[in-house]
Formats: structure tokens, C-alpha cells, sequence
């Protein structure tokens, strides 16, 4: 039997064609590269304005939760929590964690060992709904709400899944501001590398908008799209570098990461591998907002800016909607607006122990409906 061995090039190049013929639903205009400024400065700019829900049922009495987690080293994970812990307080609710390690084996079999805890409401922390539609359907005929953070591709009520709403960022906005910031950056010159999971629907479409986006400036180039597993960026990421700086010696203007994780891991390759620090790429996620990359973006080293998500308020809004769903009332519908943070912005945002923690008085705004 004769096997065909298909050029990378061929390869890098056909996955780049599928990924852009799939954005049919992403596709742009040819923008004014005034407007694409326009829109990044309008990300970059500092809102304090409370935009979210001001009504509401009264708090339910003697609620049990349990936080199912994609994986618990993902620091946006770990924030949402802490957001809900905190919005616990004084509330006679409780939280179970389970953690899902990073595959979908493991996050499996926690989200069948939280439906055997019979909670009051299950809390998919980062795992795709739709995988796990099932099982999600076996909470549900026990009675139990469930809620996605991360779960699904939109905000919103989800029936379809299982899901009495899914908490995110408009997934698709984020990856348009991500690869729109790297336009302005390169003056239309971006010559990008896109790092994805396919094993996420919302990965998947950050990375299809921001191939969009590029592939919306006539200058600019999309030259590879990097399918790395969260879970496992730390065996790949360091080969993966080495080919893509021998592929496009000086070539390569940005990375567009989905996750701060693969700039983590992306650092150490790119630091050996003796190209100046002026041709190295820059890199842009449009991820949570990591302690890291925070670090980096204000050292102004390897980083250039981040699309982080009020992780803290969305812990509070989780509360809030599981208050809503238990008392048979429609979510809320708040969609927190995407904001991109950079060296030059960094120091106006509140960080509260690392995470964008936005100064909109959001918590006063929860506790004043609950009580």
C-alpha cells in the first residue's frame, strides 16, 4: 500500500484554508484602518460605568454548588471561583470544587461525581457543554440547574445544552480586538501565528475571528494556525517555536494566543533561540488575564497586551444567575463588555490580587438585589 506524505507547508497551508473557508460567518469588510483604531481605543479606554443587571429576586435560602474545573491551574479558572467564594460570604450557600485536570476523561468523570453529590446547581468551569450533552442531561433530570462559565461559544440562555445560561465575553469580539490590536501595532504590516485548541468550541472561535479580522487587511498575513491542546503546551510549545522561527526567520510580527498559557510556555524558546529581541514576535492574547501576563505586559517584555475577562465579576454573576434560575426566572442577559489591556493602560485598571477587577461597583450592585 502506497502512503502519501503531504508536504508541512501543504499542510500549514490547507489548515489555514479550512480554518478561513469556516469563518464564513466571521467575515469583515474591508475596514478603514481609522475605524479598526477607533475600536481599539475604545477597548483600551477605562469604563466605570455599572452596566449589569440592578433588579432581581432576594437571595434563596440554603443553596449547595458544585465547581466542575476544565483544569484549576488555569488561573482564570481559579479567579472565577474566587469571585464566587467571595460573593458567598455571608450567604448560607456552599461550593464543592472537582477538577477536571485538563482532559476530557478527567472532566468527565468529575462532572459525573458532582451529579452524584446532588447539588442544587452544577457550574461547568471551562468544560464544553456540548461534549458532555449527556451527562449534562442526567443533571437536569435530577433536578439540578446547571450554569457555564466558558461552556458554550455565546453568552446566554442555552437550552439546546443544558444550560440555564453560559457566562463569557462575546467570544468572537474578543479575537476581532486581539488580531485588531495587532494590525495598529504592525502599522497594517501584522504577519501573524495563531495558537488555537480545537478540542473547544470557544477556542475555535477566537481563532477563526482573529484569522478573519487579519485576513480583513490587505497587507497583513495569517501565516500559520496552531492546533495545541491546553493540557498539553508544555511538551509541544518548545518544538513548535523552533519550526515556526526556522519556517519565517524574521517574518513573524505577532502571536495570537487564545490563552495566556501558550505565552507561558512560549517564553523559554524564544528567548533561546538567539533571535534579538527586536525580531522576536509580540504577542497578544485573547485570553483571561493571567498574573503572568500581566507581569510581562508592565515589564514591557514579551507581552504586548492582553483581552482579560472580569473573572472576580463573573464569579458574582454566576451567584446571581443560579439565584434567578432557582426561583424560575429568566437570566439576566449581561454580557460584560471586552477590554483590552496594555503597558500604557495597565496602571488605570484595578488589579485586585492580579485580575482585572473593573471599579463599575458591580458588588453593591448584586448585594443591593439580594438583599
Amino acid at each position: 500500500m502506497k502512503i502519501l506524505k503531504l508536504d508541512k507547508d501543504l499542510i500549514v497551508k490547507l489548515i489555514i484554508t479550512i480554518i478561513l473557508m469556516a469563518t464564513s460567518s466571521y467575515q469583515y469588510a474591508i475596514d478603514d484602518y481609522l475605524s479598526i483604531k477607533q475600536r481599539v481605543e475604545k477597548a483600551i479606554a477605562v469604563d466605570t460605568s455599572w452596566l449589569g443587571p440592578i433588579s432581581g429576586p432576594l437571595i434563596a435560602s440554603d443553596k449547595q454548588l458544585v465547581f466542575v474545573a476544565s483544569d484549576l491551574r488555569n488561573d482564570g479558572v481559579n479567579s472565577v471561583v474566587k469571585g464566587m467564594t467571595e460573593s458567598l460570604q455571608n450567604l448560607n450557600w456552599s461550593l464543592h470544587l472537582l477538577d477536571g485536570k485538563g482532559s476530557k476523561i478527567r472532566q468527565s468523570a468529575a462532572l459525573n461525581r458532582a451529579i452524584l453529590l446532588k447539588p442544587d446547581g452544577i457550574i461547568l468551569g471551562g468544560i464544553d457543554a456540548k461534549f458532555h450533552a449527556e451527562t449534562i442531561k442526567t443533571a437536569q433530570e435530577f433536578g439540578i440547574k446547571v450554569i457555564g462559565w466558558h461552556a458554550a461559544n455565546a453568552a446566554g440562555s442555552a437550552p439546546e445544552l443544558g444550560l440555564f445560561t453560559n457566562i463569557t465575553t462575546d467570544a468572537k469580539e474578543v479575537g476581532d480586538i486581539a488580531a485588531s490590536y495587532a494590525i495598529v501595532d504592525s502599522d497594517k504590516k501584522a504577519q501573524v501565528v495563531i495558537f488555537t485548541d480545537s478540542n473547544y468550541s470557544i477556542a475555535m472561535k477566537k481563532a477563526n475571528s482573529m484569522a478573519a479580522r487579519i485576513a480583513s487587511c490587505a497587507s497583513c498575513r495569517v501565516l500559520s494556525i496552531e492546533d495545541i491542546p491546553l493540557d498539553n503546551i508544555a511538551a509541544q510549545m518548545p518544538t513548535v517555536i523552533a519550526r515556526l522561527l526556522n519556517q519565517y526567520p524574521n517574518q513573524i510580527t505577532h502571536f495570537l494566543v487564545i490563552n495566556d498559557l501558550y505565552i507561558d510556555f512560549a517564553i523559554p524558546s524564544l528567548i533561546s533561540s538567539g533571535v534579538t529581541i527586536d525580531n522576536l514576535p509580540k504577542n497578544i492574547s485573547a485570553g483571561d488575564g493571567s498574573h503572568e501576563a500581566y507581569r510581562r505586559i508592565r515589564g514591557g517584555k514579551h507581552q504586548l497586551a492582553t483581552v482579560p475577562e472580569p473573572l472576580f465579576l463573573q464569579g458574582w454573576q454566576i451567584i446571581d444567575e443560579f439565584n434567578r434560575a432557582f426561583q424560575d426566572q429568566s437570566n439576566s442577559g449581561f454580557l460584560a463588555p471586552v477590554h483590552l489591556i496594555t503597558r500604557n493602560n495597565l496602571n488605570n485598571i484595578v488589579l485586585k490580587m492580579g485580575v482585572y477587577d473593573p471599579d463599575n461597583q458591580y458588588r453593591n450592585a448584586y448585594r443591593k438585589i439580594w438583599q
